[in-house]
């Protein structure tokens, strides 16, 4: 059994029924771990108790012991709950399929939740671990939220922690941090303790919020499309001071770019933001990154932009094939690109 949506396995969590294995996967670790908790306290029938609750880490996994938790029956209880949290890139082929062999059928007292909270690099193994435990169970994936979903889990948490947040302020969070749920948690709790109680402002995000590397890029790029020469080389030596990598600062912003190019073409053929962003595959959460890029790219010719991406690219080529210094290959970029841009540098 697959679920599709989030909300279709929250029913179910909170239902009577209880499959024998369930497979937590995805880019939200923040919601693996609490679904993963529920699943545990309804195993063991709202009660957590040592003797029927066997966790297991995926880094020092003893497949036997594994086997042998799986297999062993309840004491005094009516079920018994084991938990994996792995990593399937630590397993080879021969453990994966032995890992699989186990939760081909487990006890019907046996209930085992398998979280697999970073992708794995080879997509193969993650495709052979859900097909047994979509067999033996039901598998979701929980990724991103809508945008309307992630606002509300920052007003009600807010809300619990005695400070009002407004939709403008969770965004511009949003726009700081991703859409990473875990991060946002810490980030929001550390500013209610900051604000201390009522109403959160923008300025309090500033002041409080660490950014992420994408916000810090998104401004750089904002910086060099608005002609701020000044303002951009201050985003570079904060990101040079935060040891970034130059070759990773220099993929966001050419991902920056990308979506520039992008609302261009869409701009020009008079698609809306929504559609344009759906069609180019971009997740319900970052159709503001289409919208912002359609109104950004008004001032600048197909020519303008093509020049733009091929001098990027030309610029990742370098950074990748000579031993020059990192930041110098920054800094003449940025600044070939405000000569592209044709703006003034102010």
């Amino acid at each position: 059994m697959r679920f599709q949506m989030e909300s279709d396995f929250a029913k179910h969590v909170k239902g009577p029924e209880l499959e024998r294995v369930y497979l937590l996967h995805g880019t939200q670790p923040y919601l693996i771990a609490n679904y993963e908790k529920l699943l545990v306290k309804k195993a063991l029938g709202g009660e957590f108790n040592d003797f029927n609750l066997h966790r297991f880490e995926g880094d020092s996994l003893d497949l036997q012991a594994f086997y042998d938790a799986v297999e062993s029956l309840p004491f005094f209880s009516e079920g018994r709950c084991v938990t994996l949290d792995l990593d399937p890139d630590k397993l080879d082929a021969g453990q994966l399929d032995e890992l699989c062999g186990v939760l081909a059928d487990p006890p019907r007292t046996t209930t085992v939740v398998i979280t697999v909270k970073n992708p794995p690099a080879k997509r193969e193994k993650l495709a052979r671990l859900v097909k047994a435990c979509d067999g033996a169970g039901c598998v979701v994936e929980l990724g991103s939220r809508r945008s309307s979903d992630t606002l509300r889990f920052l007003r009600d948490r807010a809300q619990k922690n005695g400070c009002e947040l407004e939709s403008a302020v969770a965004s511009y969070m949003v726009e700081r941090c991703t859409d990473d749920l875990q991060l946002l948690a810490t980030e929001l709790d550390k500013l209610c303790a900051y604000v201390g109680g009522g109403r959160i402002e923008r300025a309090d995000v500033d002041a409080v919020v660490t950014t992420v590397l994408q916000a810090k890029v998104f401004d750089l790029s904002k910086a060099i499309l608005r002609g701020r020469f000044d303002a951009a080389m201050e985003l570079v030596d904060q990101l040079i001071y935060l040891r970034e990598p130059a070759g990773k600062v220099l993929a966001v912003l050419s991902g920056a770019f990308c979506d520039l190019y992008r609302g261009f073409a869409a701009r020009q053929a008079n698609v809306p933001a929504e559609r344009a962003a759906a069609e180019l595959g971009y997740a319900k959460n970052r159709t503001f990154a289409i919208k912002n890029a359609m109104s950004d790219s008004g001032g600048y010719t197909a020519g303008q932009l093509g020049k733009m991406l091929t001098l990027l690219a030309d610029a990742d080529m370098r950074l990748k094939s000579t031993g020059g210094d990192d930041r110098v290959v920054l800094e003449e970029t940025i600044t070939k690109l405000f000569l592209l841009t044709g703006k003034r540098a102010g």
